[in-house]
């Protein structure tokens, strides 16, 4: 069972970058425009940031198996992470832009990782999904105070200014990940037996790593093409944050909940829930106009979002404790291969096609990733639980 004390740390830790990472999203195609970038020049500075936080996904199952160690690199990714935000406002070029973004994504790659390998080796099997519900209503958290926040200062006080106290922001990371407990893994006979005779991760995990990627890639075209149509209506920075913090309040709500029920009536069925609610408000995105539309097409995108604590719980239903690390940090990566993609081709698509068949486009990996969801089937690839012993 996870005590107090860890999971309120790992709660902390997990909102800090999610709180950067949601305020800053919404408005990095705006702040680019100042630099003279146009709809795909956009896109694809987004999508390398997202190629970026994909390397620090892996790079944390890297860090984790190979050194055994969580807690020292989120440490120190904390402390590197702070004057980050310092440079990114203080630029001025296209690449340089790029160049910093995508840092500061690989970063939030490796952390946020890094926390969910700490949660998942933390946690016991009957409370792995409130636990991880917890953990995802940073999320919606992060929304709330990026969104608004981050949006506020940027209309009152400017870019440069808003990366500046940004900065004091980010040190809250390093400061609280000093109190968390490290844990090893003791693999009993049976375990290491097992995990000789199914190497990898399994069809299962796979399927789902699948159907996850395409969940994220029409998440993704939405957050684009929100941005993108709601300055072109000349909607301000809070305006266009406040889409984040309206769904901030559904991700605050549904992830304990869902997750508290995922461990009584199963995973499966939350994630199709996510996954249909992100597909509807991905198609009401096309018709939205005023603030209000645009309000209800993320709290759709928001259901969908509060549902990644049941994906990561379901992860870890599905394989061997000794390859924790290893699923955990690659299912990580499949929302950034997602942003990566989604960020790219709709930025293309918007450049040299119709926004009609940016949309149907869009609806297609929606689609996709219901049907893949599907065609799974849910079954538990643990052997039994580790034991666990605290390392110095």
């Amino acid at each position: 069972m996870i005590n107090r004390k860890q999971l309120t740390a790992l709660f902390i830790c997990s909102l800090v970058p999610w709180s950067a990472g949601y305020g800053l999203l919404p408005l990095l195609p705006v702040y680019a425009k100042q630099f003279g970038a146009n709809q795909a020049v956009s896109g694809y500075i987004l999508s390398f940031a997202y190629l970026a936080i994909t390397l620090g996904a892996f790079s944390a199952g890297w860090v984790s198996n190979g050194f055994k160690r969580r807690k020292l690199p989120l440490l120190v990714a904390g402390i590197i992470n702070v004057p980050t935000a310092w440079i990114a406002g203080h630029i001025q070029t296209i690449l340089g832009l790029t160049l910093i973004t995508a840092f500061i994504w690989y970063l939030g790659g490796l952390m946020l990782a890094l926390i969910s390998i700490l949660t998942g080796l933390s946690a016991g099997e009957k409370e792995r999904g409130k636990v991880f519900g917890i953990l995802a209503m940073t999320m919606g958290l992060g929304m709330l105070i990026g969104g608004l926040g981050i949006g506020w200062l940027v209309d009152h006080y400017g870019f440069t200014a808003m990366f500046n106290i940004l900065m004091i922001f980010l040190a809250l990371l390093p400061l609280t990940a000093i109190f968390l407990e490290e844990k090893e893994v003791k693999q009993s006979t049976r375990e290491e037996i097992a995990g000789r005779r199914t190497p990898g991760l399994g069809k299962n995990f796979y399927l789902l790593f699948s159907a996850t990627i395409s969940g994220s890639i029409i998440g993704f075209f939405a957050m684009f093409i929100r941005t993108i149509a709601m300055n072109s209506l000349h909607f301000n920075a809070l305006e266009i944050n406040s889409t984040v913090a309206v769904a901030g309040i559904v991700v605050i709500t549904f992830p304990f909940l869902m997750g508290w029920l995922s461990d009584r009536v199963g995973r499966k069925l939350f994630l199709l829930i996510g996954y249909f609610s992100s597909l509807v408000s991905f198609i009401w995105l096309s018709f939205s106009r005023v603030l209000w539309n645009f309000w209800l097409v993320f709290i759709g995108q928001g259901i969908s979002t509060a549902t990644a604590g049941v994906g990561n719980a379901l992860v870890t239903d599905l394989i061997p404790h000794e390859s924790l690390g290893k699923g955990l940090s690659t299912y990580a990566s499949a929302s950034w291969i997602g942003g990566m993609v989604g960020f790219s081709l709709a930025g293309f698509l918007l450049q040299n096609l119709s926004l009609t068949l940016t949309f149907i486009i869009g609806s297609c990996f929606g689609l996709a990733a219901i049907l893949l969801l599907m065609v799974m089937s849910v079954r538990s690839s643990s052997i039994t639980e580790p034991d666990y012993s605290k390392s110095s």
